[in-house]
């Protein structure tokens, strides 16, 4: 099977696990130097980025399933245009070279952000609480669907907020949070009014992958879920589990808008922007989630957020140097 985006933080813990389990692994990734070392030696490695048009037709031939996880997941880009290169043009084009080639199953991994109150806006339908990176993702979902409807199987998958051992990269923003809390280097929050979010360990999530891949509806989204809490509540089990206690200020939503100002100007300037003001209304919003239908028709469960985040606690303190969260 070919896996993309297997240098990332859910990409390379689904080839592990795949490996694992005998499978044969085809990993398309833009630098093998990026690939975890005990892995490369176990995948048959294409070296290609999926902007370029010929990527595709250099890694699906031979392929039974393509598990579709790159993507441009940044919250801010420089080039305007580079959400929509990767996340949408790029997977028009391994959708027609999985056509082309004979695919037997293809699962896209998106976003719930993409599922406002829980479900896909309608066409025409505005997404709210949008960003570039979900207004792209969505866009990425609708080309899918189309390939499904068009009689190749396909399964659209959306993991909630994703922690667990890993980079400490953009991707895993939870772990890094907590790795800094645990430092005492965490200090200032959101003030969101405890809005609840759903939050989910990276196992589980590759778990439903694997089960979405599996026995998925084709043309069917599962939300790939664990449990909601507001933030509040996340950061408070890391307290009670860790035994340690730091006070952390709720920043203003008026304060936070701005420091999301300030950051895109420090981006124009050569920067990077770590916020935006659209991140910070996404933020704000509510997003709990339902797994009820991967559970039902995937076998999908998700274990307990305390037992989970006892789990990541152990392994920042287990393999992560005083320095890494920095």
């Amino acid at each position: 099977m070919l896996v993309t985006g297997a240098t990332g933080f859910i990409g390379s813990r689904l080839v592990r696990e795949l490996l694992d389990q005998g499978a044969r692994v085809r990993a398309l990734v833009r630098r093998e130097d990026q690939l975890e070392p005990s892995l490369r030696s176990r995948v048959e490695v294409v070296t290609a980025d999926l902007r370029d048009p010929g990527a595709p037709a250099a890694a699906v031939p031979g392929a039974r399933w393509v598990l579709h996880l790159a993507a441009c997941a940044r919250t801010w880009a420089r080039e305007p245009g580079l959400f929509r290169d990767v996340n949408v043009h790029a997977v028009e084009r391994l959708l027609e070279a999985s056509q082309r080639f004979g695919v037997e199953r293809l699962v896209h991994v998106s976003t719930n952000l993409t599922l406002p109150g829980g479900r896909s806006p309608r066409p025409g339908e505005p997404l709210p609480h949008s960003t570039p990176y979900s207004e792209s993702k969505l866009a990425g979902e609708r080309l899918v669907e189309s390939y499904a409807a068009s009689g190749p199987a396909a399964v659209i998958v959306h993991p909630t907020r994703v922690y667990g051992p890993g980079p400490l990269t953009e991707a895993n923003s939870l772990s890094k949070i907590i790795a800094l809390y645990l430092r005492g280097r965490f200090r200032v929050r959101l003030d969101d009014k405890d809005v609840l979010a759903n939050y989910v360990h990276v196992a589980d999530v590759v778990d439903g992958i694997q089960l979405a891949a599996e026995r998925g509806r084709s043309g069917a989204h599962y939300l790939l879920g664990g449990e909601n809490l507001t933030f509040r509540e996340f950061l408070g089990h890391v307290t009670e589990i860790s035994g340690i206690r730091h006070r952390v200020v709720a920043l203003p939503r008026p304060a936070a808008l701005a420091v999301g100002y300030a950051a895109v100007l420090y981006g124009r300037l050569g920067g990077t922007a770590l916020l935006t003001p659209a991140w910070v209304r996404s933020f704000l919003a509510d997003w709990r989630g339902d797994s009820e239908p991967a559970r039902r028709e995937l076998g999908y469960e998700p274990r307990p957020a305390r037992e989970r985040i006892a789990e990541t606690i152990a392994w920042i303190r287990e393999t992560l140097p005083m320095t890494a969260a920095a």
